[in-house]
């Protein structure tokens, strides 16, 4: 179990590379230009567009976009897989997460998607109502490999493989330990057990 634990904490640093995630924040807001007052009606179609957006920077116009800008090898699908775009429940917020193995490319993709949906939703929408809230900084820690959780699975793995060897030892194991069990499985009876017998040292 231990070398089990030991071999998992070494892989993990040495063999796995580490996963950053760098966020920033979207508003979907009123349009800036509009001075009647906010009503009901407005409100459910800020929330659409709250699903419209997250949407929108999914889109090949977007993704391919950040991906020419910031000169990325990736391919738009391979991009997409690495990006998460999810709507903060009961808000008008919009939360966009990247996740890169440089810590510091993830931030500057995490930055460039908010700004080209800036740029792109107004001219869609035809409004400027989508405003940066939380620029994206660079992650200082990964969040993948989990060391403690990976060796905390070794050491449940470990102590199940060493039961199981235990059990399968036993279980193969027919030599006869006692006189006992030459009767009961050979149903012969024992005349006599011979001692183990130990030599003298000698002395020196």
């Amino acid at each position: 179990m231990v070398t089990a634990m030991l071999v998992t904490s070494y892989v993990t640093r040495e063999m796995v590379e580490p996963v950053y995630e760098a966020s920033s924040t979207l508003f979907v807001g009123t349009e800036k230009n509009s001075v009647a007052g906010i009503s009901f009606s407005d409100l459910q179609v800020d929330d659409q567009l709250v699903v419209d957006y997250q949407e929108l920077i999914k889109t090949r116009l977007v993704t391919e976009e950040v991906i020419e800008s910031l000169n990325l090898p990736f391919s738009v699908e391979n991009f997409v897989a690495r990006l998460n775009v999810s709507g903060i429940k009961d808000s008008r917020f919009v939360h966009i997460v990247f996740q890169d193995t440089n810590p510091q490319r993830a931030a500057n993709i995490a930055n460039e998607l908010t700004d080209s949906l800036v740029a792109n939703a107004e001219q869609i929408v035809g409004v400027e109502n989508v405003m940066v809230v939380d620029k994206a900084v660079v992650p200082v820690s990964p969040i993948s490999p989990n060391l403690m959780m990976n060796v905390a699975i070794s050491a449940v793995l470990g102590a199940m493989l060493g039961m199981f060897l235990i059990m399968l030892l036993h279980m193969l194991d027919n030599t006869f330990k006692r006189e006992d069990d030459i009767e009961r499985e050979l149903g012969i009876t024992v005349l006599g057990v011979i001692p183990k017998f130990e030599g003298e040292r000698r002395a020196s």
